[in-house]
This record gives C-alpha cells, sequence and structure tokens, in this order.
C-alpha cells in the first residue's frame, strides 16, 4: 500500500514480551496486528519487508485472526477461537521460540468471561516464555502492564472527531485507549441512545 499508508515504529523486547494493544473500533488495531504478522512472513522467507529497518529473532509464528464458524462440522466461531488457541497454547508449551497475533480474543462470549479468559490465556503465554501482540476492545486488560512488572506493555490506536466526522490517524501510541467510538456508530445507524438510561 503506498498511497495513505502510515508507518509506526514498534518495538518488542526484553523486559516486555506480549504488547495489549487497544482502541475503538476502525482505529487500526487488527491492520496492525497483520502488517506484523505479514512483515515477519516476509522476513523468515527472505524476500524485502516494507519498513525502514525491521529486526525479528528466529521464532515460530501462530496467530488467530478472522476466525469463522463451520456449518459442516457444528462449529461456533467461538469454539473455532478456542481450538486455534489451544494450539497456540501447547505450541508455547513446547521447545521453539513462539510469536503469537491474537485479534479481538474471545469475541463470542460475554464480557465477564472474555475477561477472566483473555488474563489467564495471556498469564500463561507470558509465563510459557511466547511472545506477541493481542488487539482487544477489554480496556481492563490494560491493568497487566502494572501487575506484570513490565513483561506486558498497552499500545493503543484512537479516533477524533472534525466536523461532525469520526477521523483517524493510525498512529501506535504508548498505553491504554482513552476513547470510545461504539455508540457514535451505533448512532449513525439511527439508533436513539438514551444517554441518561
Amino acid at each position: 500500500i503506498a498511497q495513505g499508508r502510515v508507518c509506526n515504529d514498534f518495538e518488542l523486547k526484553a523486559p516486555a514480551r506480549i504488547s495489549v494493544i487497544t482502541g475503538s473500533n476502525m482505529s487500526g488495531k487488527s491492520t496492525f496486528l497483520r502488517t506484523v504478522g505479514l512483515n515477519l512472513v516476509l522476513a523468515y522467507a527472505g524476500a524485502p519487508v516494507c519498513a525502514a529497518e525491521f529486526r525479528c529473532s528466529r521464532i515460530r509464528l501462530w496467530t488467530c485472526m478472522r476466525i469463522a464458524d463451520n456449518l459442516e462440522k457444528s462449529i461456533s466461531s467461538f469454539y473455532a477461537e478456542i481450538i486455534c488457541i489451544k494450539q497456540i497454547v501447547e505450541a508455547a508449551q513446547g521447545e521453539e521460540r513462539v510469536f503469537f497475533l491474537l485479534d479481538e480474543i474471545f469475541k463470542g462470549t460475554n464480557s465477564f468471561d472474555r475477561h477472566q479468559g483473555a488474563k489467564a490465556l495471556i498469564a500463561q503465554l507470558e509465563k510459557a516464555g511466547a511472545f506477541g501482540l493481542i488487539s482487544t476492545h477489554d480496556l481492563e486488560l490494560g491493568e497487566l502492564e502494572r501487575e506484570s512488572g513490565g513483561r506486558i506493555v498497552n499500545y493503543h490506536f484512537r479516533e477524533y472527531y472534525e466536523d461532525g466526522q469520526i477521523r483517524f490517524d493510525y498512529k501506535l501510541r504508548p498505553g491504554v485507549s482513552t476513547t470510545r467510538n461504539a455508540l457514535y456508530l451505533i448512532r449513525l445507524a439511527g439508533i436513539e441512545i438514551d444517554e441518561h438510561g
């Protein structure tokens, strides 16, 4: 992508092992994970990468992104995600060094179970020595940076509003997201929301 491309600097090195990336809808979280994954695949294949400078360790890349259901096998999208994550957890417990990309984990369940499951998964992957990126709307996962002593770090994307329109700059910033846009987008669908109810 040449036209409209937004460049970001990113580094994940010790003591940090895992980055939790938050941000509002359409802010760039999933695209960033795909960009990191694509550049890793290109680098491991010996091809040019889309970066001014790029360094990475030799690791096994695992992803859990764009998971779909399978009606023929009676597998829901949530269960398909569980199967994929199980493979990543098993790989992390093996001999090879693992780098994972998890996009919107456990989105197919309720908010309480999603938060508890994501927190446990991140802790288990970190304990197993895996490296990786996780995108999420669960802002409470930002607490893991403090709790982990820096082994887990937070980044975010955000939106802004200009002339009554939602805009994105697609710039990666440190810390947890401080903006949300879901209610704005819901209103665009013509749904009336009672701010006081």
